[in-house]
C-alpha cells in the first residue's frame, strides 16, 4: 500500500564510524606530501651538486687546465673532412687560462693549433719534445703533453702556458702602481697573488727594495747582479721561480717570486695549498645554497600546511562553537554560502581532506536541529496533552461530584431507578479515570523497563482471533465489518498472553475508534521462517497524513476526550509500540489520507527480547 510510513525496531541502529577512514586519509596525505617534499629536496641536492661540480670544473679549467681540460678536449674532438674540431667552450677555456694548444701527428708535425704564440715551434723532433717536456732544454712555457687513443686514432695534445711568475709579472707591469712608497694593486690581481702565494718586489737601479707585497722568508731585501741572475736561472736551487722585468723609463725592476710546483711551473701534479680555497669556497657555497633552499622549502611547506590544514580545523572549531551556542547551521563566509563550499555547492579543495568529518558535522547539525524541533514539538504536545488529561480527569470528576451533590440534597426525593442511573454514570466515569491512570502508569513502566513479562509458548493466531471476537461482539462496533484470517496450523511464539492481546486490542481499537462505523478492518497472521510471524491490521478508512504518522507513537501527541467514541485514553498506540519492542518485534505504519492505514507487526527470532535486560528464553 502506498503512503508514508514509520518503522521502529528492537535492534540497535548501525553507527557509521569514519575514524579509520579519516586517519588513513590523513596518513596518506602527509606521507605523500612528505615524499613529495623529500623528492624536491633530492632534486635540489642534485641540482646544487651539478652546479657545484660544474663550478669546480670551471675553476679547474681556469686554474689547472692541463689536468682538467686536456682529457675533456680528447673526449670532445670530432673529425670533419679530415680536420679535428674541438668543443668551442674548452678552447675558450684555453684562451682564458692564458695558454695555447697544439695537436701533433706521429711525425711531430703540428696539425692544428689554437692561440699559439709565434715563438712556439710548428714541428718537434722526438728528442726535442722530450727535452722540452722534461725541462732538459730551456723553453719559455710550461709544457703539458696528453696522449690518448680514440676510435683507432692516437691524439697527441700539447698545452703550453706561460710560467706563473711570467704571467703575474705581465699583469703587475701594466696594472700595479707605486705611490708614496707603497704598491697599489687591483683586488682581482691581489687575490691572484695570494692564490699562488706569490711575492712581489720593486727594486731601484742599485737593487735595493723600494716596496714589497706578500714577501716570504729567504727573499733578499737587496739584489746584486749575480743574485738575480742565479735565482732566475736556477729555480730548483732555491725552490722558487723568480721572474723579473726591467722598466727602462724608471730604472726600476719588478720581481715576482713563486714557489715551484704550481700550475704553469711544469709540474702537472699538485696545486698550491691555496688552490684548495676556491674549491672549499664553492663547496661551502653549494652547502649554503642547499640548506637555504631546504629551509625555504620547509618554511613554504609549513605555511602551506598551516593554511591547508589550519583553516579547515578553525572552521570546524567555529562550527562546533556555533552548535554549542544553539545555532544549528554551518558558519558562513559570503552571504548565504558556507565557508567550506563554493558557489556551486562543492567542497573547496582545502576542505576535501576532511570531507568525512564535515559530513559528520553536517549530520550532527541536522540531528541537533531536528532534535530541537522535536523538543519544541514535545513541549507543545505535552502541554496540550496535560491540558487534555486535566480536562479528561476533571470532566468525569465533575460528573461524579455533581451526581453526589444531587443525591445528597434533601430538596428532592430520587426514585430507585434514578439513583441506579446516577450510580451507573458515576461508575462509568470512575472506570474511565481508573483506565487513564493505569495507562499512564503502564506507559512509564514500559519506558523504564520495569514491566514484568511472563512469557509462554502460545498460538498467537488464536490470541488474535479471540481479541477480534471481543470487538465483534461489542455493541459499540455493531455493523463494523471486521475480518480475520490465519493459517490452519498453530503459529507458536513465546509471548506474554496478557500484554500481547493488549497490543492487538490497542491497534484494533485505534482503527475502529478513528474511522467511520462502516469502515472495513482486516486482520491476518502469517508465519515467518524459521520461527517468526507477522500480524497485519489494515483498514480502508480516513487515513493519516505524514505528520500524524510520524508522531503516532508519541505519548504527548494526543489529548483525550471522555465524550469521544470509545472513551479511549489516547495512550494506546504508545503502549502498543513499547509492548511490541518488549516482545522483540517491530511495528511499521503506512497510511495515506483518504485511502486508509496499514499496521504491520513483525516478530522474528524466538524468545528474543529487546530493550533493557535483553535475554533469551529457552524452550
Amino acid at each position: 500500500m502506498s503512503g508514508s510510513g514509520k518503522e521502529t525496531g528492537a535492534g540497535t541502529l548501525p553507527v557509521v564510524r569514519h575514524s579509520r577512514q579519516v586517519r588513513s586519509k590523513l596518513i596518506w596525505h602527509f606521507v605523500l606530501r612528505l615524499v613529495a617534499a623529500g623528492m624536491i629536496a633530492i632534486l635540489l641536492l642534485f641540482g646544487v651538486w651539478l652546479a657545484v661540480a660544474d663550478r669546480m670544473m670551471q675553476e679547474d679549467l681556469k686554474g689547472n687546465f692541463a689536468e682538467a681540460g686536456l682529457p675533456l678536449l680528447v673526449d670532445s674532438v670530432q673529425l670533419r673532412d679530415g680536420r679535428e674540431e674541438y668543443d668551442p667552450k674548452l678552447l675558450e677555456a684555453v684562451r682564458r687560462s692564458g695558454g695555447w694548444l697544439q695537436t701533433l701527428d706521429e711525425r711531430g708535425t703540428v696539425t692544428s693549433s689554437f692561440y699559439t704564440p709565434d715563438d712556439v715551434p710548428l714541428h718537434y723532433d722526438p728528442g726535442e719534445l722530450t727535452d722540452y717536456w722534461m725541462k732538459n732544454k730551456p723553453f719559455r712555457y710550461s709544457l703539458y703533453v696528453w696522449i690518448e687513443k680514440k676510435e683507432g686514432r692516437t691524439y697527441t695534445l700539447l698545452y703550453g702556458v706561460k710560467r706563473t711568475g711570467e704571467r703575474l709579472l705581465e699583469r703587475l707591469h701594466t696594472e700595479a702602481v707605486y705611490e708614496e712608497g707603497r704598491l697599489k694593486l687591483a683586488e682581482p690581481l691581489l687575490q691572484e697573488l695570494v692564490r699562488y702565494r706569490a711575492s712581489v718586489q720593486l727594486v731601484n737601479g742599485e737593487g735595493g727594495e723600494l716596496a714589497s707585497l706578500n714577501k716570504r722568508e729567504g727573499i733578499p731585501d737587496r739584489y746584486t747582479v749575480e743574485e738575480l741572475v742565479l735565482r732566475s736561472g736556477y729555480p730548483n736551487r732555491y725552490g722558487l721561480e723568480t721572474a723579473s722585468r726591467y722598466d727602462e723609463a724608471s730604472g726600476r725592476t719588478w720581481i715576482v717570486t713563486v714557489p715551484l710546483g704550481l700550475p704553469g711551473d711544469g709540474d702537472s701534479g699538485q696545486s698550491p695549498a691555496g688552490d684548495q680555497t676556491p674549491h672549499t669556497t664553492i663547496l661551502l657555497g653549494g652547502v649554503f645554497v642547499f640548506v637555504t633552499a631546504v629551509l625555504v622549502l620547509l618554511l613554504a611547506l609549513s605555511i602551506w600546511y598551516g593554511r591547508r590544514f589550519g583553516t579547515p580545523m578553525l572552521h570546524m572549531m567555529d562550527w562546533l562553537h556555533t552548535l554549542s551556542q544553539g545555532v544549528y547551521r554551518e558558519p558562513e563566509g559570503r552571504p548565504g554560502i558556507p565557508r567550506s563550499r563554493k558557489k556551486s555547492g562543492k567542497l573547496r579543495r582545502k576542505y576535501r581532506l576532511y570531507e568525512d568529518v564535515l559530513q559528520s558535522l553536517d549530520r550532527l547539525t541536522h540531528t541537533l536541529k531536528d532534535n530541537e524541533t522535536v523538543k519544541r514539538k514535545l513541549e507543545q504536545t505535552r502541554e496540550e496533552w496535560i491540558a487534555g488529561v486535566s480536562h479528561d480527569l476533571k470532566t468525569p470528576l465533575s460528573s461524579i461530584v455533581g451526581y453526589a451533590h444531587m443525591l445528597e440534597t434533601d430538596a428532592y426525593e430520587w426514585t430507585n431507578e434514578e439513583v441506579r442511573e446516577f450510580a451507573s454514570t458515576m461508575k462509568d466515569k470512575a472506570a474511565y479515570m481508573d483506565r487513564l491512570i493505569n495507562d499512564l502508569s503502564l506507559t512509564y513502566r514500559l519506558k523504564s523497563g520495569a514491566l514484568p513479562m511472563e512469557r509462554e509458548l502460545c498460538d498467537v493466531s488464536e490470541l488474535v482471533r479471540r481479541s477480534v471476537l471481543l470487538f465483534v461482539d461489542d455493541p459499540r462496533f455493531a455493523g463494523t465489518p471486521v475480518t480475520f484470517s490465519g493459517p490452519d496450523e498453530p503459529v507458536l511464539y513465546h509471548v506474554d498472553p496478557k500484554w500481547f492481546r493488549r497490543i492487538v486490542d490497542n491497534v484494533l481499537a485505534n482503527a475502529l475508534l478513528h474511522n467511520p462505523p462502516d469502515t472495513e478492518v482486516r486482520l491476518s497472521v502469517c508465519p515467518l521462517e524459521p520461527d517468526g510471524f507477522t500480524l497485519d491490521i489494515e483498514d480502508r478508512g480516513r487515513g493519516m497524513n505524514k505528520d500524524t504518522v510520524d508522531w503516532l507513537f508519541e505519548r504527548y501527541y494526543r489529548g483525550t476526550n471522555t465524550e469521544g467514541a470509545g472513551n479511549g485514553t489516547g495512550l494506546g498506540m504508545a503502549i502498543a509500540k513499547q509492548l511490541v519492542l518488549e516482545h522483540g518485534g517491530t511495528i511499521q505504519v503506512t497510511s495515506e489520507v483518504g485511502r486508509g492505514t496499514r499496521v504491520i507487526l513483525t516478530f522474528g527470532r524466538q524468545g528474543r527480547i529487546s530493550g533493557k535486560g535483553a535475554r533469551e528464553i529457552e524452550e
